[in-house]
């Protein structure tokens, strides 16, 4: 049960104005200088009758619950379910995008969880050789963006796993968990793919393709790559690896899923996609009107109390 303060404080002075005007009206009510003995007698005679009346109007009003309209409220309720799939492999540390892939991958989700409304429903996978759900779905975005800042490659060990990039495990991955969790009548979906590299470990290329496909699943395609000739390591025979990616193949994921693709040459690229990207999460938003109103019960029955006080004053 809670107390209202504010009630008894109206309370209160409610009672003090009726004790005061008992006081007065039986001190001057025996004054004729004030109003004569017949006047007296028909204001109080009125007076009574219009409060009868009154009464009796708030008791037939009080039933029907009546209401004002102050404003309407527009609330915007987050539908799209978001999977993210990020590449941890070595080639993320290139440095031909300032300060380097990685960090400036996930400072651009950061933004663009931060550009969102509240209570997107969000997965994280990252991926190297073999895919893991790094953030679990929650829509809490303050744990989000916690998780994402503090994320940093020395969470996955630079060994031989690393260097190789399953995009198609990935795929398949956030697919299903997108399967798993939500229904897609109610609530659409889509992936967002952010790599460096070639699909060289596991799954073929067709089979995720068909397999997203299927269930019309669109995957949004980051491609980060920018020096073709980037040293990233050196293999155990002291040879250079550089960076290699497959642009047509990303091309290809996303078109076959009938969504897009980006590629993504320098940090104001991640800067320019975010807002085209937020814009297509956000027209699947659902808008809701909530009407507010002002119920006059409240102060109905205020007012009937200080009517009824009011009569047996009067008839004192």
């Amino acid at each position: 049960m809670t107390y209202s303060f504010s009630g008894f404080y109206y309370l209160l002075v409610f009672s003090l104005v009726i004790l005061v005007s008992i006081f007065l009206l039986k001190k001057y009510k025996k004054l004729p200088l004030i109003l004569p003995q017949k006047g007296r007698f028909f204001f109080f005679n009125l007076l009574q009758k219009v409060i009868i009346f009154s009464i009796i109007l708030l008791i037939f009003l009080i039933p029907f619950n009546l209401w004002i309209y102050q404003w309407t409220k527009i609330e915007k309720i987050p539908t799209l379910n978001i999977e993210i799939l990020f590449d941890v492999s070595l080639s993320m540390t290139a440095k031909d995008i300032k300060p380097d892939r990685f960090t400036a991958a996930k400072t651009s989700l950061v933004n663009l969880i931060k550009s969102l409304d509240t209570n997107y429903n969000i997965w994280m996978v990252v991926f190297s050789w073999k895919p893991l759900v790094y953030i679990p779905f929650t829509n809490s975005k303050k744990a989000l963006t916690w998780k994402i800042s503090h994320m940093s490659m020395a969470d996955f060990p630079p060994t031989l796993d690393f260097v190789w990039t399953a995009i198609w495990d990935a795929i398949l991955l956030g697919s299903d968990q997108l399967l798993k969790y939500t229904h897609k009548e109610t609530k659409p979906w889509v992936l967002l793919l952010l790599t460096d590299w070639d699909s060289n470990k596991w799954v073929k290329v067709s089979d995720a393709v068909k397999f997203a496909k299927y269930h019309k699943i669109p995957i949004f395609v980051w491609a980060i790559w920018k020096d073709k000739s980037y040293i990233v390591w050196k293999t155990i025979y002291w040879t250079n690896v550089p960076t290699t990616i497959n642009l047509k193949m990303l091309k290809d994921i996303a078109l076959s899923t009938s969504w897009e693709y980006q590629k993504i040459e320098t940090s104001e690229d991640f800067v320019n996609i975010l807002s085209k990207l937020a814009s297509y999460v956000k027209n699947y938003e659902q808008v809701k009107y909530f009407n507010n109103y002002l119920y006059l019960n409240y102060y109905f029955y205020w007012l009937l109390l200080i009517l009824v006080l009011v009569y047996l004053i009067t008839r004192i």
